[in-house]
């Protein structure tokens, strides 16, 4: 009876072991839309994995993007290690706000669609990317549409929904605040490489970025006609790409 309890659970190690996906050999990820990329697993979660290419750089794939096998593998691989982390690793930087001073004299319409908003942002770019800032959202019915600043202040005007303030934050990280970001733009084109190398894994290896003082695009979810579920979290992954290239973090 000890002898087959014994072989019983020898079958048991060696049927998880098998189960268990093998992250430490470089892996062919292919997307949905049939392209390839090779590369080493390094970390990931529900949303995207970071992957070292042949080349020695990381590039982050978003989940959602990948092709169904490499989604189970993904699926798999995240359950091993949470099975072998206890308790559950925090992020590095969490993104937080709040409303700014006298704030509860604001209409009340307006500070609950202000406070939507900044919820539903700030929790996505919170399970996407990996930023460490404290923003302060204003009422501001003399502003136009919106702004925001590198110090975190976003004014809220005309335009008050989650993809203004998705956009808004965005420029509270850097877009077109950041002293040099001005450095990586010529003849109206990005030119810093980690968010080129971000773009081409989206676009194809074809694909420009374009900027200005302020914006860039495609991915700078400018109007509320470029949000999606896909182009969200491309957009935060771009954030997060030149902030790289300016040198941030």
């Amino acid at each position: 009876m000890k002898a087959l309890l014994i072989s019983m659970l020898l079958l048991a190690g060696l049927l998880a072991a098998a189960e268990s996906p093998d992250a430490s050999k470089p892996r062919t990820w292919t997307s949905n839309d049939g392209r390839a990329i090779t590369g080493t697993y390094l970390r990931g979660n529900s949303q995207g994995v970071v992957v070292k290419r042949e080349d020695g750089k990381e590039v982050t794939l978003p989940v959602r993007f990948l092709s169904v096998a490499d989604q189970e593998f993904v699926e798999q691989l995240l359950a091993t290690e949470s099975k072998s982390k206890a308790p559950e690793e925090k992020p590095k930087g969490s993104m937080t706000y709040k409303l700014s001073a006298g704030s509860e004299k604001w209409p009340e319409d307006r500070r609950k669609r202000i406070t939507e908003a900044m919820d539903a942002a700030v929790e996505f770019y919170n399970k996407t990317g990996n930023f460490k800032k404290a923003l302060t959202a204003n009422n501001s019915p003399g502003t136009p549409t919106a702004d925001a600043n590198w110090d975190g202040w976003i004014n809220f005007g005309g335009s008050i929904n989650r993809r203004t303030a998705l956009h808004e934050i965005g420029h509270t990280l850097g877009i077109g605040t950041h002293s040099n970001w001005q450095a990586n733009i010529k003849d109206g084109l990005w030119t810093g490489k980690h968010a080129l190398e971000q773009l081409r894994e989206f676009d194809g290896k074809e694909a420009v970025l374009h900027a200005d003082k302020m914006h860039f695009w495609p991915y700078g979810l400018n109007f509320d006609n470029e949000s999606s579920k896909e182009n969200d979290v491309r957009h935060v992954l771009m954030v997060a790409a030149m902030r790289k290239d300016m040198g941030i973090d």
